[in-house]
């Protein structure tokens, strides 16, 4: 419950500000071939949309492929670690209820004092499995967001950064200094 609250309020923060230009007409999306439709650059939008719907598609609509099953690989884990802690903390708190219990017939191998900070490490274990999960959740979506954003970065060979030594002259002193050209 509290998951889902969170990100109904965090899924229109995601949406903020993105806008679609679209530079071609719709007479010549309908001529577009396969090839074309297939090479066109991802939409920031679609990639958040499509992974905050479904973890991992944004990732695949980026057509980064190897990252889905690690996205899937992390949500697993933790749904794994919140089931599993679930059930050793509702374990304990039925043993430490026994243990508290005043009643003769009721029996537990523990005391109330051996138990509650077990059941109390439990408790806080599942809650950080909840919040491991919704932090996956969220950095898979600002990945396929940032990763669709940047698919038209220019990342050619020419781009480059080249420094060297030199000697600053000024009216009655040098100085040494460092010279730095960006060449793209």
């Amino acid at each position: 419950m509290r998951l889902s609250l969170i990100i109904a309020f965090l899924f229109p923060i995601c949406l903020l500000g993105q806008s679609d230009i679209d530079s071609t007409s719709a007479e010549n999306k309908d001529q577009r071939t396969f090839r074309d439709k297939w090479n066109e650059q991802p939409s920031p939008l679609k990639a958040t949309v499509f992974s905050a719907v479904i973890p991992g598609a944004g990732q695949v609509y980026n057509k980064k492929y190897w990252k889905a099953p690690i996205v899937w690989a992390a949500i697993g884990t933790c749904v794994y670690f919140i089931g599993r802690n679930g059930s050793e903390y509702r374990y304990y708190k039925a043993e430490y209820i026994k243990a508290a219990d005043t009643d003769p017939l009721t029996q537990s191998e523990f005391t109330a004092d051996q138990i509650k900070p077990v059941m109390d490490t439990y408790r806080q274990w599942l809650d950080m499995s909840y919040f491991s999960l919704l932090g996956v959740y969220a950095l898979q979506i600002i990945d396929a967001h940032v990763d669709a954003h940047l698919s038209s970065f220019d990342i050619s060979r020419d781009l480059s950064l080249h420094w060297s030594p030199v000697r600053i002259q000024q009216p009655g002193q040098s100085k040494l200094g460092l010279s730095l050209s960006l060449q793209f």
